[in-house]
């Protein structure tokens, strides 16, 4: 076996403002203003939906780590601006109106009856987040199989509360399940060999959301409660698989969880709050001492 199996829990988001007396030809349009936030869409959910790797060692491609972020009705970007609605002026009011306008004499001046302002456009209603995961690893001398790994879980996401997860792992012939749901104000985690109620703010080890950095932790493969630290390194460059160079942050995992991980953050523009932050790298060392790396596609 090429890797440790803590090691293996790796690989594992118009309107027209009415002028008192003027034609509608010139009056100002503004744009619409911006929705108010969705719910969950400071989660780091890539705008295409999904987010993959390939997973090196010895500099041959052994595997590919996928995940893929689905939500009803999520849009991180606001929606066109509503089409402004013609004001009404007199050539185009009742002959009762004109007849008044005629009799006040030619000298005065029509005043245009404003239009209704159109409501600020609603954004959709977002239903839960779903996170699938699927890692699929090969590890070959030519054509004779060594080592075989495979990975498939899904989470489901009330905007940044995790709801549910399950898994299910084939490590090298040795399976394992892991069921675990928000129910009762408990986070329960159910084995194939255990039950219990994990923190309530714990999370799987998919690593592509930032909370892993200060969260407890539940490893994806057998379910158990891990005791880990993560310490930031500091800032690094690391390669994509393209041969792009991305900046980001490297932390250090110790304890019940041993490997390198790195995030970059969006970066934001003035005025801006920064944006989130988004997995990016991992990096440990398999059980032969080999180096296992993960490259951003």
């Amino acid at each position: 076996m090429f890797f440790k199996r803590r090691e293996l829990m790796a690989l594992g988001a118009g309107l027209i403002l009415p002028a008192p007396v003027m034609a509608a030809s010139s009056a100002p349009v503004m744009p619409s203003p911006a929705p108010p936030p969705q719910p969950g869409a400071d989660l780091p959910v890539p705008q295409n939906g999904s987010l993959r790797f390939r997973i090196m060692r010895k500099g041959d491609v052994i595997g590919t780590h996928g995940l893929t972020f689905t939500q009803q009705g999520r849009t991180d970007l606001p929606p066109p601006a509503t089409p402004p609605a013609p004001a009404t002026t007199a050539s185009a009011a009742s002959p009762a109106a004109i007849s008044k306008t005629a009799q006040a004499g030619t000298g005065a001046k029509e005043a245009a009856v404003p239009a209704k302002p159109s409501p600020p456009p609603k954004p959709p209603v977002l239903g839960p987040l779903t996170v699938h995961v699927i890692i699929d690893i090969a590890v070959k001398l030519g054509p004779i199989p060594l080592y075989r790994y495979n990975h498939e879980s899904t989470e489901i996401w009330h905007g940044d509360t995790l709801e549910s997860f399950v898994s299910a792992t084939n490590d090298n012939g040795v399976h394992t399940k892991v069921m675990a749901k928000n129910k009762d104000g408990k986070f329960w985690v159910e084995t194939i060999k255990e039950k219990y109620a994990a923190p309530e703010d714990a999370i799987p080890t998919t690593y592509w959301n930032p909370k892993t950095l200060f969260a407890p932790l539940i490893d994806n493969i057998d379910g158990k409660l891990l005791r880990a630290k993560i310490a930031r390194i500091g800032p690094e460059t690391i390669s994509a698989a393209n041969g792009d160079r991305i900046d980001a942050v490297r932390y250090v995992a110790s304890g019940d969880l041993n490997l390198n991980l790195w995030y970059a953050e969006d970066k934001p523009k003035p005025g801006e709050k920064p944006g989130p932050i988004h997995w990016v790298g991992l990096a440990l060392v398999g059980s032969d001492g080999s180096r296992v790396s993960y490259e951003l596609l």
